[in-house]
């Protein structure tokens, strides 16, 4: 845990740079000769990497753009004090790390040379997802997440099953192979989210008992007093 304001400043300004790069890859705006990247079409918001690396982007914005603000007000050594910003933030961090284990896991070949090779790949599902859930590790206030924000923050992900689901039964199209009804089947469907929902959830109480990690008197314990149900409810 790093609460230095420049510090943060230097890491955050990194982030949205190889982030920048990331979207630009993703929307095919910049392309690196022999790569595929996802181009910008109706099917640019079927996959769930695109929008989590939209918006991380964006979330790591409004925290660099609250850093900036404590900076001119002189406040060298400070978090992030705004309430909305640090749930949305432990959101981002979940949906994030979804991305970097589902792909990792299930879909790529991270054991093969190709899958290294890659830039475009490597920016939004490695480095992106690694980088921002440090930044989360690092820098982030302790004892600013609440009970239930682990599970209030499954209502972004369930919203984007649902819509796929949808636009998969009018169209036959998946993005990927575990949220593919046609194939999977209803039971085999609802296996699928459960197993990723747990995984959500499990992280997220990870982070939650981390977030509860603090320094008294020169030693680390855990301090679980005076935790709200929600991180915006936090003084």
């Amino acid at each position: 845990m790093n609460n230095n304001l420049v510090t943060k400043l230097i890491y955050r300004t990194t982030f949205c740079t190889v982030s920048f790069f990331a979207i630009l890859f993703i929307t095919e705006f910049f392309s690196v000769e022999g790569h595929d990247t996802v181009t910008f079409t109706s099917d640019f918001f079927y996959y769930y990497t695109n929008l989590s690396n939209y918006l991380c982007f964006g979330v790591m914005v409004a925290c660099l753009h609250d850093d900036v603000k404590q900076l001119r007000a002189g406040n060298l050594c400070g978090y992030n004090h705004n309430r909305y910003l640090k749930h949305i933030k432990f959101t981002a961090t979940l949906i994030i790390s979804i991305t970097f284990i589902a792909y990792d896991l299930l879909l790529g070949e991270p054991n093969t040379i190709n899958f290294w090779n890659n830039i475009s790949n490597i920016c939004y599902h490695v480095a992106c997802p690694v980088l921002f859930i440090v930044d989360t590790i690092l820098f982030d206030e302790h004892k600013s997440i609440g009970y239930l924000d682990p599970i209030i923050a499954i209502i972004l992900p369930l919203i984007y099953v649902i819509v796929i689901e949808i636009m998969g039964a009018n169209t036959g199209r998946y993005p990927y192979f575990f949220l593919d009804m046609s194939e999977l089947g209803f039971g085999g469907l609802m296996a699928w989210i459960g197993v990723l929902l747990a995984l959500f959830v499990v992280i997220g109480y990870i982070l939650f008992i981390y977030d509860k990690l603090v320094k008294v008197d020169g030693k680390w314990e855990f301090d679980f007093s005076k935790t709200p149900a929600f991180s915006f409810m936090a003084k």
